[in-house]
């Protein structure tokens, strides 16, 4: 490629021919200090500085909010409520409440304590996690001291102990799955190690005193007498993860955008709005709109599949995602349509960029974790699919179906009568408009001069006024003629914004 770009400059000729043209010579162009831009440049200045501003300014409160959904975030760990139950009734049981005594603040999840009448058995406790109750559960099992006051002792009972069976720690690792690893996963595997530090400190001398030291199992019991046993709901392994509550999510916003575009575009070529009914140009739309979500949404799936690695997820909930991002995708282009019908066409741009962060953000962390003012985000379309997202993976897990499918299809009720509104008013100034170009085509008749008498004095008249000597009628007719400016303006304030080669 340099090779090619070096011959090419290193012929005069070429370039000398290439700016001759007269399209492209200095003949017919002036340059920037020239006297004829002299009104001009100030205005270019100033409206470049007042655009990049704008738009700089406008990043910068965008992604303000975005940063500040994570700001301080550690602060607000024990935001993460995780239950405790106490099954063991003992030693480890105590030495588990005394560990997270250490352990607790703000940077570390906060412990809920029940007791075994609440939840009479682990399952019991498995299921308030997988409702989502609970961000996990953790219990010090039922006669765990006893086991390992016998395996201390030495014999068959310290052959068989499992220092693992000693608590048992529940969690979902496909809710919200970086947070989950590092505040539950961690959190857990912190928890019981200094469960089995509380231990030693609490019962090591005493214990000692009882251990069996010819018995090498007995040894190794109080070397390490506690461990624990994991059940995760969910594994989710799989490198792309962090990518499905962060860019994944502002996808579905940015591809309807596109459309809309495009859709836009055809309506303004074909003039849809004003030879068609509105209610055929309306379902025009709509439908084609159902069928981009469609196979967009059918796209976004698939890639989300073909990435998933060791992912355990069938294809009942393929098809339950495929659906979820189908109505979240229908309801971002019908609130993108409603706007930019009405919006003026400067201020998309940051319509769009706002839309993408205010959802993106809601998705980016548990809202738990974030700050009391980013609360209202529970109302988003793109927290509420991700909610449903996350119970189809999770096979039922941390179910909100009561409150998110209700929010979503609030969205897109409320969306469809908006823009079934925003249409007609489309149609309606399109209409107005076409006749006022059509009046202003037609040629101007005078009503006072009548006969062929009349005729031909008129066109006596005439021709003065084409040649040059304007009356003030015909100034008056002139000015009424709108420009190619003013009649684009005028489609775009109809259609939005569109692309080429239809804008």
């Amino acid at each position: 490629m340099g090779n090619l770009v070096q011959r090419i400059f290193s012929k005069p000729n070429v370039v000398r021919r290439l700016f001759s043209k007269p399209t492209l010579s200095n003949a017919n162009r002036t340059s920037l200090v020239n006297d004829q831009w002299k009104g001009i440049r100030p205005k270019m200045f100033a409206q470049t500085a007042a655009g990049g501003i704008a738009f700089m300014l406008w990043f910068l409160a965008c992604c303000s909010y975005l940063f500040g959904t994570l700001y301080l975030s550690p602060n607000r760990h024990d935001s993460f409520h995780v239950l405790a139950v106490d099954y063991d009734g003992g030693a480890i049981g105590e030495a588990m409440a005394a560990a997270y005594k250490q352990l607790q603040g703000d940077g570390f999840f906060k412990l809920i304590v029940h007791s075994p009448e609440e939840f009479p058995t682990e399952q019991d406790m498995y299921q308030a996690v997988w409702k989502g109750d609970y961000w996990g559960a953790i219990a010090a099992t039922e006669g765990a001291s006893n086991r390992l006051s016998a395996a201390i002792q030495g014999g068959d009972a310290a052959a068989t102990y499992d220092p693992a069976h000693a608590l048992h720690y529940v969690w979902n690792q496909d809710r919200y799955t970086a947070f989950s690893n590092s505040i539950i996963g961690s959190g857990m595997q912190t928890l019981v190690g200094a469960t089995r530090v509380a231990y030693g400190k609490m019962n090591g001398t005493q214990a000692a005193q009882f251990l069996n030291t010819t018995d090498s199992a007995a040894v190794q019991a109080l070397l390490n007498p506690i461990s624990a046993t994991a059940t995760n709901i969910q594994p989710t392994t799989f490198g792309a993860i962090i990518l499905l509550n962060t860019v994944a999510m502002a996808m579905p916003i940015m591809q309807q955008f596109f459309f809309l575009l495009v859709l836009n575009g055809v309506a303004a070529q074909h003039k849809l709005y004003t030879k068609m009914s509105v209610l055929s140009s309306l379902l025009f739309r709509r439908f084609s709109g159902v069928l981009f979500a469609l196979g967009a949404s059918l796209c976004q799936t698939g890639f989300f599949w073909a990435f998933r690695e060791s992912w355990a997820v069938n294809g009942n909930q393929f098809v339950l995602t495929w659906m979820t991002f189908w109505l979240l995708m229908h309801i971002h282009l019908l609130i993108l349509d409603s706007i930019s019908t009405v919006a003026p066409l400067p201020v998309m741009p940051f319509v769009v960029l706002l839309w993408v962060f205010l959802n993106l953000a809601s998705t980016l962390s548990p809202i738990e974790v974030q700050a009391g003012f980013y609360h209202w985000g529970y109302a988003l379309p793109s927290y509420n699919a991700y909610s449903v997202l996350v119970t189809v993976w999770s096979s039922g897990a941390d179910n909100r179906l009561y409150r998110a499918l209700p929010v979503l299809f609030s969205w897109w009720l409320l969306a469809n009568m908006t823009t079934s509104a925003t249409h007609v008013r489309a149609c309606h100034l399109a209409a107005k408009f076409a006749q006022e170009e059509d009046v202003e085509l037609m040629p101007k008749k005078d009503e006072e001069v009548g006969g062929n008498a009349g005729h031909a004095e008129a066109g006596a008249e005439a021709r003065p006024a084409m040649s040059g000597e304007t009356t003030v009628g015909r100034v008056n007719s002139l000015e009424r003629v709108r420009t190619v400016e003013e009649m684009a303006m005028e489609r775009r304030i109809v259609y939005g914004p569109s692309v080429p080669p239809f804008a």
